[in-house]
Formats: structure tokens, sequence, C-alpha cells
């Protein structure tokens, strides 16, 4: 008796697994291939054509531009790649993936992530661009948008000349040529604050 009861539970135990595993994960695992990124940067809008990509982001919330208080959004870059789950078999071009759209959620170290009080609101946007099957890709996406920098908390950076120190995870969503799905995410530091303007 004590055994059936011990298999009963185990099996309990198996389809709890099973149920709580995500149906995105099983699409994702259909696929002969991996998505990769090999860097994730961001760039101020404030910088105009002279802006530099890097890890970090010093997104200025406000920009005096010829005496006028002025808005950018700010931009980030991905470079992508995919790896054969199949080492033996070469990829083909049906095997490439096609990137349709992405989130952005911004979260802190001390905890304190409530959207529109100490973060701002997380958001999906759609962007279209092919990771081939072999070789990389990079495009542009905003990663901090105007909205954002005209809502709370970030307003209020304008004249406080606090700064808020956040994470930016960014989750892109796509698929390949057979319909599979896949999803690569990275992350990358965003300080906002009312920042020196440029020249």
């Amino acid at each position: 008796m004590r055994a059936k009861l011990s298999s009963v539970l185990l099996l309990a135990g198996v389809v709890i697994v099973s149920v709580g595993c995500s149906s995105d994960v099983l699409r994702q695992d259909r696929s002969p291939m991996l998505v990769v990124i090999d860097r994730l940067e961001a760039a101020s809008g404030a910088e105009g054509t002279s802006a530099v990509f890097g890890a970090t982001l010093f997104s200025d919330v406000i920009t005096v531009v010829d005496n006028v208080p002025t808005v950018f959004a700010d931009n980030g870059r991905v470079t992508m790649r995919l790896i054969p789950k199949d080492t033996v078999a070469a990829p083909s071009p049906l095997n490439g993936v096609t990137i349709t759209r992405y989130r952005v959620t911004f979260r802190r170290s001390d905890g304190r992530n409530t959207p529109g009080i100490d973060v701002p609101h997380p958001f999906d946007s759609a962007m279209t661009f092919t990771v081939p099957p072999s070789g990389s890709v990079a495009t542009t996406f905003e990663l901090v948008r105007h909205v954002a920098k005209a809502d709370a908390p970030l307003r209020a950076l304008r004249d406080s000349g606090l700064i808020i120190s956040t994470i930016a995870d960014v989750t892109f969503f796509g698929r390949d040529l057979a319909g599979h799905e896949l999803t690569a995410s990275g992350s990358l530091g965003v300080e906002f604050g009312n920042f020196g303007d440029p020249d």
C-alpha cells in the first residue's frame, strides 16, 4: 500500500512539473537552431549622429538645444547569430530566424521595481529583421521612449539632480521558416538623469 501511494505521489509530481513547463519553451525546443545575442548596446539620443554605443546607457531625461528643452528617445543595438543544435548537419537558408517584436522591462537592484513609480513602464514594440543561418546581423531599436521621459518617475529627474540606476532587460521574439518560435534575452545598464548637454 505504501509503495502504491509513493508511486501515485511520484506520478502527481511529474504531472505538476509537466504542466509547469511553458509552451514557449516547448516550441523553442522544436527548432534546430538557437538564437544567441553576441552584443547588446545603447546610445544616448541626445548626442545625435555622434552617439557612441556602449554597454551602459546614460539616458538624459531633458536636453537643451538652442535654449529649447528637448526630449530624445534612446536607441539600443543588438547583434545576433544562430547556433545549430546539431553540429553535424550544415544549416540551410530555411534555418534563418525572423525577429518580429521585442519587449523592454526595467528593474533596480534595490528591489524597488514598481512601473511608473520606481522605474519606467515596460513596453512591447515591433521590428522585423532576419538572422541568417551563418554569420551575424546587427540592428537598432528604440530602448527608451520619448513618452517614458515625460512620465513618472523620469520626469521628476529634470530638476531634482537625482539619478536612477536600472537594468534594462530586453527580450526578442521571432520564428524560423518552419514556424518554430524562438526568443533571446539580454540586459544592459541604464542610468537616468539630467546629464550635461552635448555641444
